[in-house]
């Protein structure tokens, strides 16, 4: 049995405010190889769109430059780095997810790498996350490979704001308008900034309202980003995105496990 890694005042935390910040949760051993794909990927992005669309690009007005890469998608791919799927099947990581679903049946359903370029990061408007959630809770999980600062562009969120719901864009357009106040994502009265360190890590709700602004600094910041499904959730679904995808994910997770048990042999692995 692996030892738990988030406290029941940490839960507690989670479902009272959308969102649990856990420092240092990652060592640095865990974060090298991931650290160096990552800068690869991003690499291979720089120049433009080449045909990849899981390369993922914005504008930005302030330079008039219609390129700007922020994320790439699909890290499980075949093709894509091991690193990513290594990291994710990180025991502690696991044992973390299993306890914010209550024991519940859970995979990775979304595989990302999000980032901020020095000097030109592509901010993420206030949102909630598009995913319409059945039975609390859906959430991401959000690995910092760079220091996230107030500077560089980190998380701002709105505690609490998860218990409204979800509430689509197109049937509530003016729902997360009720909450900013016309704010931009750099502050908004009732959002708080959420900075992180290297190897540290957030969970948050989909349905809880955050954003984060441009990255104006000469600092990089790099998210590797895991959307978790669970079973109660997925069987009020229905033919939903990314419920309707539970049983690939589920796959996909569990020959994470079964990689990451190959390499470290002398570790106890999560029981997927």
């Amino acid at each position: 049995m692996l030892p738990q890694p988030l406290t029941r005042r940490q839960l507690q935390d989670f479902a009272a405010n959308g969102f649990l910040h856990v420092p240092a949760m990652v060592p640095e051993s865990e974060l090298a190889a991931p650290d160096r794909d990552s800068l690869a990927l991003i690499e291979r992005g720089l120049g433009g769109p080449f045909g990849d669309d899981r390369w993922r690009y914005g504008e930005d007005p302030e330079s008039g430059e219609a390129h700007c890469l922020y994320r790439v998608n699909d890290l499980a791919a075949a093709d894509m780095p091991p690193s990513f799927q290594i990291l994710l099947a990180y025991p502690p990581l696991l044992a973390a997810v299993s306890q914010l679903v209550g024991g519940d049946e859970f995979a990775a359903s979304v595989h990302a790498l999000v980032f901020k370029l020095p000097r030109h990061g592509v901010p993420a408007r206030w949102h909630q996350d598009p995913v319409k959630v059945f039975r609390f809770p859906v959430f991401n999980m959000d690995i910092y490979l760079d220091d996230a600062t107030v500077d560089n562009g980190c998380l701002r969120v709105f505690p609490g704001s998860h218990l409204t719901g979800h509430h689509a864009p197109d049937e509530h357009p003016d729902f997360i308008g009720s909450w900013t106040n016309g704010s931009d994502e750099s502050g908004a009265r009732g959002a708080i900034p959420v900075p992180v360190k290297r190897g540290d890590v957030i969970f948050h709700a989909t349905t809880v309202i955050h954003g984060s602004p441009w990255n104006r600094s000469d600092a990089l910041r790099r998210t590797v980003y895991f959307h978790f499904d669970h079973r109660l959730d997925v069987e009020l679904a229905g033919d939903r995105w990314p419920q309707r995808r539970f049983a690939e994910a589920r796959a996909v997770t569990a020959r994470a496990v079964a990689a990451r048990a190959r390499i470290h042999q002398d570790e106890v692995p999560f029981p997927y």
